[in-house]
């Protein structure tokens, strides 16, 4: 019987090494994003961009929804159709998206990857996405579209893979 107590005795201090807190996503920064677009239109959450037509992000806001607390990122970095095309590191973290004659008309996805500060919390990365579609005219555009989007970021910690 002394041997089985010994032997649970040993095995507890692994349990503790193993478990997490409960409260480790509490500390992650609860911000939004506005993005601003240059030729394209944006409409129920799709970018619209016409071929052969180059469009641009000009800029990123990060808004931290704790009042009173702020909150920013260092850098932005953008994949079209999961390929990487570059990193944006002065603010107000723009970038150029060249869409030439040879860009297939259709849906393709744009992700942007950046790493994200607010005061008391933990430093994360947000990830956002869009969903383009390029069109072959400007008449293909949608009449309700706006140059903006407003998004509620995916927020994990740096250190997740």
């Amino acid at each position: 019987m002394k041997k089985y107590l010994l032997s649970i005795l040993a095995a507890l201090p692994i349990v503790f090494a193993f478990s997490a807190c409960s409260d480790d996503d509490n500390d992650l920064p609860d911000v939004d994003f506005d993005f601003t677009f240059e030729n394209a239109v944006v409409s129920d959450g799709t970018v619209y961009v016409v071929q052969g037509e180059d469009f641009e992000i000009t800029s990123i806001t990060v808004t931290n929804n704790e009042a009173g607390k702020g909150c920013g990122i260092s850098s932005a970095t953008y994949y079209w159709d999961y390929d990487f095309i570059g990193t944006s590191i002065q603010p107000p973290f723009g970038f150029k998206f060249i869409v030439s004659d040879e860009t297939p008309v259709g849906e393709h996805s744009l992700e942007i990857s950046c790493p994200v500060f607010a005061v008391d919390k933990s430093l994360a990365t947000a990830l956002i996405g869009f969903d383009v579609q390029v069109v072959a005219s400007p008449e293909e555009l949608p009449d309700d579209g706006t140059s903006g989007a407003h998004v509620d970021p995916k927020i994990s910690a740096t250190n997740d893979k």
